[in-house]
């Protein structure tokens, strides 16, 4: 009886034991299902990211290559004489000019013509002076509304043609002030609002002639020309014998930066010095009309010159088939018509019997 009572008791604690366990197990068990039920499975979704088009909505200016607003890139510019004697200067608005023409006049001075593609909100340009014909020729090869003040009589049939559209003193003075910090004839400005005014009242073509297509050839977007020459162009000296002008090139950021009268040339409307992409340097031939002061240059046949940029210089040639209309085109050494970078650009018309006071130096 007793042995069976141990048999028992034996049995009993087995049991337990297996109890126990079993329960342990489904504890066990049974919370590790309960995680696994609670995982929810990861899903990975690609995103697509799409980078905006700052250039979207924009086209490049017929004038320096940059990016404008498409809805202005058809604006028919204006082409403004500026007075570059020392009595004239600083110059009002002159900055704003994506193209500028500099040539001789009478004695040996010159004289600028700025082109204008932005002038709405300009409110001093000048000083404004009188025109010279070949500028009017300057002004047609980017079918820019011409405003000057005051004129050679060499000049007077051509600008009454009709082959020119002109703001000019001839047509009315109110659109031109005076002021009172430098003596006439060299205190005459006009402004941006100013020759909106008078586009409107003349009512001038305020677009790009039908079929126009731009004058320049640019580089390609986010391209730079580098010209295929040994020549370095660091310092251009122009030659010119009265203002002395020059410019220096900037290798930080690519640009020729303009002096003359032996300093900084400054506009005094934000204080910037001039500056430009490209010069362009054009040989002419020239002689005297009758009174023996006014210039005649002769801009079509053919000639030599220089391209200027990007610190590098090469030689080139033009070309013109008519004085007063039609484009002046610049050819390089192979005969192909020259790429300009984007920015600006300064055209300079010398003599060639001034061929021996222009420079190009290597600092």
């Amino acid at each position: 009886m007793g042995k069976n009572k141990k048999i028992i008791i034996g049995a009993g604690i087995a049991v337990t034991i297996t109890v126990i366990a079993v329960v342990v197990c489904i504890l066990i068990f049974g919370s590790e299902k309960k995680k696994e039920s609670t995982v929810s499975p990861t899903t990975t979704v690609a995103v697509e990211t799409t980078t905006a088009d700052p250039n979207a909505g924009k086209t490049r200016s017929k004038l320096t290559g940059e990016f404008i607003d498409s809805k202005k890139v058809n604006k028919r510019p204006v082409a403004l004489m500026y007075n570059n004697i020392i009595n004239a200067i600083p110059h009002s608005g002159l900055d704003n000019a994506d193209i500028c023409y500099e040539a001789p006049v009478e004695g040996s001075i010159t004289r600028i013509m700025g082109i204008f593609e932005n002038y709405d909100k300009v409110k001093k340009m000048g000083s404004v002076r009188s025109c010279r014909i070949y500028y009017c020729a300057f002004a047609n090869e980017w079918d820019a509304i011409y405003s000057h003040f005051g004129q050679s009589k060499y000049a007077l049939s051509y600008l009454k043609s009709g082959d020119i559209d002109t703001i000019s003193s001839l047509k009315g003075e109110k659109y031109f002030f005076r002021t009172s910090d430098r003596v006439a004839p060299h205190n005459c400005f006009t402004s941006g609002a100013n020759l909106k005014r008078a586009i409107k009242d003349f009512k001038y073509r305020t677009d790009y002639k039908k079929g126009y297509q731009g004058h320049f050839q640019f580089a390609d977007v986010n391209k730079k020309i580098d010209l295929q020459t040994n020549k370095v162009a660091k310092k251009v000296v122009l030659g010119y014998l009265i203002n002395k002008p020059w410019f220096e090139y900037n290798e930080k950021d690519g640009q020729y930066y303009r002096f003359q009268y032996g300093k900084k040339h400054i506009d005094d409307q934000n204080k910037k010095q001039l500056h430009c992409s490209n010069i362009i340097v054009q040989f002419v031939n020239y002689k005297l009309y009758p009174d023996n002061k006014s210039l005649d240059i002769t801009l079509n046949g053919t000639g030599k010159g220089w391209f200027i940029t990007n610190g590098k210089a090469e030689k080139i040639t033009w070309k013109k088939d008519k004085q007063k209309t039609g484009q002046t085109k610049y050819m390089d050494q192979s005969g192909q018509e020259i790429k300009l970078n984007t920015g600006k650009t300064w055209i300079c018309i010398l003599g060639n019997n001034e061929k021996s006071n222009f420079k190009i130096k290597k600092k």
